[in-house]
């Protein structure tokens, strides 16, 4: 009998990318949203470099591109005076640019491909509480006319947010806090507006404004009022006019408020019930990091979940699912509250050590890291690994539990391609990197691929990469600029083992079978 589906509850960015990363692999799964349809406004528009990356790897870059609007930089305002432009051209990624795209736009986009990989979202139905046992979870859903039923499900995840019932049921804490001031969002028009329409504006002395340009001309502002009773149009009129004389927002829709949070799960999974995205953590929007860490959630969760549900991996690997997220939400935790606090108070010494750091355009590349989000790693995970040669150095390039990015152009029988295409796909990449490389030693290490693949089955696809023109195989690629081996730090014969969401997880040097089986062996059974 095959096992019971897996049950997401939030369909929002989150819970789509994890529903898409499932039946990419064929896992079953149940996803409901308690809302009857999508929800028309949003809050999320900016899409990072990093999320972009893992839509290009769903195969999705094209389409959101289509519909969103590229976002080159972003200019820092000290009250009227721009003191900064930080532009994002350089960055290390096929996608140097920050996307404004409104969340609808992402959900509608997710759920066509969802749809298109045969899943679809059950709505109107919302979760009304759940039983665990030690081979799956009784949980109950209730449709908006009331009605219930019971389902099975071998896992449980919660994507519903930062009111989450999920989280709730399983009697997991929110740890954190409210900030005290309400965030307001605004889209219109902006006439008279002096700035280039491709740079954000960031106004970083309170009160906060923040305009980002959308593809269809009009802008969204995200602000917080000067005092609780003032005027919003008022308001941000005459803001607008202090940053760029004559501006003003026209043919404006109706401005929501909103309050935010700084708060973890105190667990990210309790028996067979995980969280993800605004059920896991909840920022500050000063940075834009919410709904895009929502998104790396998915990712990360989704390639283990899928392999622990077949029977294919050891339960034990989803533990690293939070040894790897949790991390990176607390520290996106930390940073948002430096941010408000920042934002809470006047010419604070921390707002004048940030101007006088981004007005050194010696800093806009850390800058830019931080901002695409490319920076972000698990060096601390179980289930990555380096083996070394005795005394040899740390190898430079990508650091073990970070994410690869790109480099090429690699070379086959079989035409051109980028290294980020090339680790695109459900399963681990195994790169045999040989440097300049004779016939025998590109033999040896195919015969080290094969024995893996033999091994690891499905699971791993795997090529050898040499400098120098070894062969015609369609697993052996040519790196002829040497891009992708310093990438992967193959400055002696090693071999690389890429994740599936595009992280480093492995690096031996030199090349050894048995230490790439003791590390799949945590990955696989």
């Amino acid at each position: 009998m095959p096992p019971a589906p897996i049950l997401i509850v939030g369909a929002g960015p989150t819970g789509l990318v994890l529903a898409i990363e499932l039946a990419r692999r064929d896992v079953a799964f149940h996803l409901v949203d308690r809302h009857p349809a999508p929800l028309p406004w949003d809050r999320a528009t900016i899409v990072k470099s990093r999320t972009l990356e893992i839509f290009a790897s769903q195969g999705l870059a094209e389409q959101f591109l289509e519909r969103g609007k590229k976002v080159h930089g972003v200019t820092l305002f000290s009250d009227a005076t721009p003191v900064a432009t930080v532009r994002f051209a350089g960055l290390d990624s096929p996608f140097p640019f920050m996307l404004s795209i409104p969340e609808n736009y992402t959900e509608a986009i997710l759920t066509d491909t969802l749809a298109e990989l045969g899943g679809s979202v059950e709505r109107g139905v919302e979760f009304a509480g759940l039983t665990q046992g030690p081979e799956g979870v009784r949980a109950r859903l209730r449709r908006n006319d009331g009605t219930e039923r019971d389902v099975t499900a071998s896992w449980v995840v919660g994507t519903d947010g930062l009111h989450s019932a999920v989280r709730a049921a399983i009697g997991d804490s929110f740890d954190g806090h409210e900030y005290e001031l309400p965030w307001g969002v605004i889209d219109g028009h902006l006439s008279g507006w002096g700035h280039p329409p491709d740079l954000a504006a960031i106004q970083v002395q309170p009160p906060c404004m923040n305009p980002i340009p959308l593809k269809d001309g009009r802008w969204r502002i995200y602000f917080r009022l000067e005092r609780e009773a003032d005027d919003v149009m008022a308001s941000l009129n005459r803001r607008l006019d202090e940053i760029s004389p004559g501006a003003a927002l026209a043919d404006p829709d109706e401005p929501q408020q909103f309050t935010t949070h700084a708060r973890l799960a105190h667990s990210f999974r309790i028996g067979r019930v995980l969280l993800a995205g605004d059920a896991a953590h909840a920022f500050t929007p000063l940075e834009g990091h919410g709904m895009n860490l929502g998104v790396h959630d998915g990712q990360n969760l989704g390639w283990k979940l899928a392999l622990v549900a077949r029977g294919e991996a050891p339960e034990s690997l989803l533990d690293s699912y939070e040894a790897e997220r949790r991390p990176v939400a607390e520290a996106i935790v930390r940073s948002g509250d430096e941010a408000e606090a920042r934002g809470a108070q006047r010419d604070s010494a921390a707002t004048q050590e940030l101007i006088a750091f981004l007005s050194d355009e010696a800093n806009h590349p850390e800058a830019r890291i931080v901002e695409g989000e490319i920076g972000l790693g698990y060096p601390d995970s179980p289930i990555v690994a380096q083996v070394l040669a005795d005394g040899q150095p740390a190898p430079a390039g990508t650091e073990i539990g970070f994410r690869v990015g790109d480099a090429g152009p690699l070379v086959s029988g079989n035409g051109t391609f980028r290294l980020h295409e090339l680790i695109a796909g459900t399963e681990q990449c195994l790169l045999v990197l040989l440097g300049d490389a004779d016939h025998a030693a590109v033999e040896l290490a195919l015969e080290l691929a094969r024995a893996a693949v033999q091994s690891a089955g499905r699971h791993l696809k795997a090529y050898v990469v040499t400098r120098n023109e070894a062969g015609a195989s369609s697993a052996i690629l040519r790196d002829p600029s040497g891009t992708v081996h310093e990438r992967l730090g193959a400055d002696k014969p090693s071999l690389c083992v890429v994740r599936p969401d595009g992280h480093l997880g492995f690096r031996a040097a030199p090349p050894s079978l048995d230490a790439l089986q003791a590390h799949l062996s945590r990955i696989l059974l």
